[in-house]
């Protein structure tokens, strides 16, 4: 009997240890779920708190918009400066231009003269002239005055009687009826006019056939 006790007591005391151990893990188990339950409860705020220290974008301040307006006035200052500089380019290359024009046009004139000077050079030379040379002579030399016009441009205006008064070439100085001639015509020319291209360089003076 004795030992059928001491096993019976060894029973319960196996069944006593094994209920203690179970009721331990399960301590355990529950203080290590609220711990991490405390843990996370901790944690929560934390990254509520890293997310509320987050800087926001930076908005410009005075200091960039002024900034900001003395790079635009600079580059205007630059943009009207570069501006005036053509301007003035442009202009100094037309002053040149116009120069270098006139030039070359004094410069073909006198070409178209000295034909004439030469012809005149050797009518003085000329001794013993009659009157017939001599008004050869002339009309030769008014011959090749106008053909040297003629190479730079200058044409002659000498209109005849009977031509249509035309007020944009020729000059009325007189009226004067002279038979077959039509009123407001030319009836008389007294001096040629002389044009380059579309520029009266002066009128033909004419006398005009009156119309009343």
């Amino acid at each position: 009997m004795d030992a059928t006790k001491n096993k019976a007591d060894d029973t319960h005391d196996k069944h006593d240890t094994h209920d203690k151990h179970d009721k331990h893990k399960t301590h355990d188990s529950h203080d290590s779920h609220d711990s991490h339950g405390t843990q996370d409860t901790h944690h929560a705020p934390e990254m509520n708190e890293s997310n509320a220290q987050t800087p926001a974008a930076s908005e410009p301040t005075p200091e960039d918009h002024i900034a900001a307006l003395q790079r635009e006035m600079t580059d205007l200052k630059e943009a009207r400066l570069r501006a005036v500089a053509d301007l003035q380019n442009t202009a100094r290359r037309g002053v040149e231009n116009e120069t270098r024009a006139r030039a070359q046009g004094v410069m073909g004139a006198a070409r178209a003269i000295f034909p004439v000077m030469d012809n005149v050079e050797m009518a003085l030379q000329q001794q013993g002239m009659t009157l017939e040379q001599a008004t050869q002579g002339l009309t030769m030399l008014r011959d090749e005055l106008a053909k040297g016009l003629e190479r730079v441009g200058v044409q002659r205006i000498e209109p005849k009687v009977g031509d249509a008064f035309d007020p944009e070439v020729h000059s009325a100085i007189m009226k004067q009826v002279v038979e077959g001639v039509q009123p407001g015509c030319v009836s008389m020319t007294f001096q040629a006019g002389y044009r380059l291209g579309d520029s009266v360089l002066r009128p033909a003076q004419v006398a005009v056939y009156p119309t009343e």
